[in-house]
């Protein structure tokens, strides 16, 4: 009997790609606050478990507290083990990361301890072999901002010019309060830093689902077609969140509000990702220049009154399952008679080519029933409704023609993709049935999604920016938001009240009711 050829060849099986950890000094300034222990050592520790980050690099934590390298350790391995992706921090692999975790005290805002800061940054340099590699964190207010780049600069930190030498700066936002703030915060740290050393970050956007959204649009020939004003009735984009003013943020949040702290930067961004061109290649400049393009092209959908575009709505007390909820002004470290608003919700057009007369709805808030990112892009109807079905709800039965397709990127939580579109329900007539084919990355990939800071901490070690802010793009976002603060700070009437646990006030949902639409449930 012949052998088939194919049964006895060998069986292929791709090579595991090689993994070449980067080694750089990580200083975190700031680091005794939440955002350390809760997001960068969990990522710094999944990225050198998956050998993304050289054994050799040391991660240096810097505050003024008094603490020693041990202290450190051990407050950042319970850290670690309360939020990280990489469970179990028993062991050697603990004990070999742990070697690289140091801790020196530094006031920032005190000048005079930078030199000795300077100096014990180089030995430990030396120490572990890094030269001349380094990657600041600033987990810092905004105010210390350029205080502390001035400070590392004078004392030699700051490499003059390109060359084997590099410094990458991470900012956590905000960045700027207004547009006049950003443009000063963006000249001092200019002086001191070039454009190519500064990562604005946006954790929003390095989240699974955000990235897929370039590769869905452009990797695949059906869809990007469909993206623009001749397809699409209008898209909306919610980011919700169920909480208040947990672990007294409330003095933060009060002088920030729903638009500066979310819509500013985490929406528009979203915004510009769906609705950019595809870029020339593939290249951080190039996708930032096409976001750039949107952000620039960015016009109320009614300019003649801010608050015929724009709502703003504070969140009022009430008893969401079984358990009495604070309003807003009873919330630790608020002022009793705060306008600030904790939804935000405005109408956006994208005034160019491809989008004009769009409407993008874009919402933001605290309090709401759900705690959900999404983008729910809607398209039009078929010009002639061909198929009808019944509908009841108890005893009320309607005729109903097909629902628009709608395609769905969640972002939060339980990442995934989903189309709706109609089918014939099972029968002897032509009944439409809505349907959804859905993709979800938990039931997809075996493998656990990384963390945001996962991902934008190992683009910045590799010196790749884009998913990170440009300062033109800052400008451009926050240029065309001043009028709403402008109006909103000279409008006494304050925001408009909605009960916690609801979608926010009335006057969000006559926003889109004025043009025979409704907000869609996450």
């Amino acid at each position: 009997m012949t052998e088939n050829p194919l049964e006895t060849a060998p069986q292929y099986e791709p090579a595991a790609p090689t993994i070449v950890g980067v080694d750089a000094a990580i200083v975190i300034f700031g680091a005794s606050g939440d955002l350390t222990s809760r997001k960068l050592l969990p990522a710094l520790y999944s990225l050198w478990h998956d050998r993304y980050l050289a054994d050799h690099s040391p991660i240096i934590g810097c505050a003024r507290r008094a603490k020693t390298d041990e202290e450190f350790r051990n407050e950042m391995r319970q850290a670690v083990e309360a939020h990280g992706r990489r469970g179990s921090t028993t062991g050697e692999d603990w004990q070999r990361f742990a070697a690289r975790l140091f801790y020196r005290q530094l006031d920032l805002s005190q000048p005079d301890g930078y030199p000795e800061f300077a100096r014990q940054l180089e030995q430990i340099e030396a120490a572990c072999g890094v030269a001349n590699k380094r990657l600041f964190y600033m987990a810092t207010t905004p105010d210390l901002f350029v205080p502390t780049i001035d400070a590392v600069s004078r004392v030699g930190l700051v490499p003059d010019r390109p060359s084997t030498a590099w410094l990458r700066v991470v900012f956590e936002k905000p960045f700027g309060n207004d547009l006049k703030s950003a443009q000063e915060l963006s000249r001092e740290l200019g002086r001191l830093l070039r454009e190519d050393q500064i990562y604005r970050i946006d954790h929003y956007l390095g989240k699974e689902t955000v990235q897929n959204i370039l590769l869905f649009r452009f990797g695949n020939a059906i869809f990007e077609p469909l993206f623009n004003r001749t397809h699409v009735d209008h898209v909306q984009i919610c980011v919700a969140e169920s909480q208040g003013m947990e672990s007294g943020r409330g003095g933060y949040y009060d002088k920030s509000g729903a638009l500066r702290d979310v819509l500013q930067n985490h929406v528009l961004q979203l915004l510009a990702l769906v609705a950019m061109e595809p870029p020339s290649f593939f290249r951080a400049k190039d996708i930032l220049d096409e976001k750039l393009k949107v952000l620039e092209a960015l016009a109320p959908g009614d300019a003649s009154d801010v608050s015929r575009w724009a709502v703003r709505g504070q969140y009022t007390g009430a008893t969401i399952a079984g358990a009495a909820v604070r309003g807003y002004r009873e919330e630790d470290r608020v002022p009793p008679d705060s306008n600030c608003e904790t939804y935000a919700a405005v109408d956006v057009r994208v005034d160019n080519w491809r989008w004009a007369g769009v409407p993008f709805y874009l919402r933001t808030g605290k309090r709401l029933p759900r705690r959900v990112s999404e983008i729910a892009i809607q398209f039009k109807l078929p010009p002639l409704h061909l198929f009808k079905t019944v509908e009841c709800e108890g005893d009320i039965c309607e005729l109903v023609g097909a629902r628009p397709n709608t395609l769905r990127f969640r972002i939060q939580p339980s990442e995934s993709i989903s189309l709706s579109f109609s089918t014939k329900q099972p029968g002897m007539q032509y009944q439409i049935h809505p349907v959804a084919m859905d993709f979800a990355y938990e039931s997809q990939f075996s493998l656990a999604l990384p963390e945001a800071y996962e991902r934008l901490l190992l683009d910045v070690l590799r010196g790749d920016s884009t998913l990170f802010m440009r300062n033109d793009e800052l400008e451009a976002a926050w240029r065309f938001l001043d009028p709403v603060l402008d109006a909103w700070g000279r409008d006494d009437r304050g925001p408009d009240l909605y009960a916690a646990g609801t979608w926010g006030p009335r006057s969000a949902d006559t926003l889109l009711r004025r043009q025979g639409r409704a907000w869609q449930a996450p």
